[in-house]
Parts: C-alpha cells; sequence; structure tokens
C-alpha cells in the first residue's frame, strides 16, 4: 500500500499517531492498543487515525521504520569522526545493546513484538528479516573498512562473521529489552564487546569509548 500524500500538518499529525501507538502497544500489547485508544491518548477521531493508517499491519509497519530511526539516532551519538573501523564497530554494538536498555518500556517492546511475530505471518517475517538485513550489511561494512585499515585479521568470510556478530547482537538486545532494569547495568559493557569483536577480528583497542550524550 503506497503512503498517503503528507502535508507538514499531516506529517505531524502521523508522527503522533505513531509515538502514541508505541508508548500504548508498550504498555499494553500491540492487540489491545487498538484505533479509538489511540485516537483518544491524542485528542483525535478514530477516522482520522485510520486516515493515516487504514489498518493495523500499516501502522505496524511505521512503527518499526520508527524505532529503527531512534535507534539509529542513538547509535550515531557514539560515533565520532576520529573513531576507526574497530571503534565504529564497537559502538555500533554498544550503541545498540544500550538503546535497548534504556527504551526498554516502548521502543524496545516493538522490537521484541516484531520478533514474537517474524514467526507468524509472511509480512512480519519479511519485515524482520529486512531489519536484521540491514544490520548485518551496516555490521559487514565496518568489518570490510577495518580490513581495509589493517584492523582486522579474518580467519572467515567477513559476510560470515557479520552474521555471528548480528545474531549475537540481536540477542543481547533481547536480552537487554526484557531483562529487569537494573543500576549501573552499562558497567562492563564495552570490555564485553571489545572482547567479542578481538576474539573474532584479533582487532586491539587503544581508546576509550565516547559517553553517548543524554
Amino acid at each position: 500500500m503506497k503512503p498517503r500524500p503528507e502535508t507538514k500538518k499531516g506529517g505531524n499529525t502521523r508522527n503522533k499517531i505513531v509515538l502514541s501507538a508505541i508508548r500504548l502497544a508498550a504498555r499494553h500489547g500491540f492487540a489491545e492498543a487498538s484505533f479509538q485508544m489511540i485516537a483518544d491518548d491524542i485528542g483525535l477521531s478514530q477516522s482520522a487515525v485510520m486516515y493515516h493508517f487504514p489498518d493495523k499491519n500499516a501502522l505496524f509497519e511505521e512503527l518499526v521504520r520508527t524505532i529503527v530511526s531512534h535507534n539509529h539516532e542513538t547509535v550515531s551519538e557514539l560515533i565520532s569522526i576520529e573513531d576507526n573501523a574497530g571503534r565504529r564497530l564497537l559502538k555500533h554494538c554498544l550503541g545498540n545493546v544500550i538503546w535497548a536498555r534504556r527504551y526498554r518500556r516502548q521502543d524496545a517492546q516493538i522490537l521484541i513484538l516484531l520478533y514474537y511475530l517474524a514467526g507468524r505471518g509472511e509480512a512480519f517475517s519479511k519485515l524482520f528479516m529486512q531489519m536484521i538485513g540491514a544490520g548485518r550489511e551496516r555490521i559487514l561494512s565496518h568489518l570490510l573498512a577495518g580490513k581495509r585499515e589493517g584492523l582486522f585479521r579474518f580467519k572467515e568470510d567477513p559476510a560470515a562473521l557479520a552474521e555471528v556478530i548480528q545474531d549475537a547482537l540481536f540477542g543481547a538486545m533481547l536480552y537487554a529489552a526484557s531483562a529487569p532494569e537494573k543500576s549501573g547495568e552499562e558497567a562492563g559493557l564495552e570490555t564485553k564487546w571489545n572482547n567479542f569483536i578481538a576474539a573474532l577480528t584479533g582487532w586491539k583497542d587503544t581508546a576509550p569509548a565516547k559517553k553517548p550524550r543524554n
């Protein structure tokens, strides 16, 4: 289904709907987050909500696109122009887990839901695989850059390594999004991922990671 053309006002309304749906889906579950509930939350009519999203599948696809965008923002906050490929790969992993932990009550719940739904419908499976595939490609780009920079020494195909890292990272994100919240839980995170990447690539890090801005 083609998205409806948006005016600036329409785009703002659409964004409000999406953010409301994320909050309500995280709190009540996506099945229970009805169009009427969303409409009541932001002061619109149900028909106004459905003008932008005629069905729940269209809405869910936009929720996934939105949380992915939020995720990229969190990761980008960590990366600086001075970073080499090793640091960029490390911060990619750190940023994704930090995002899942910090937004476990909202955005990350949509991630868990997508993982659950991926085994229950072709459309959800396709959406999930697109997200995983895009993450794997970003990891592969860091690995290949590290090889060009002489930082990484591979014992196997870089694409296979990217899949290993992506699988481990996604598992860590699911755990971070669903585990009970604990104080100081980000302590030691950099060391764990540093050691993991080093074991796969032979990379040795020499600089501390830049902490994300609040």
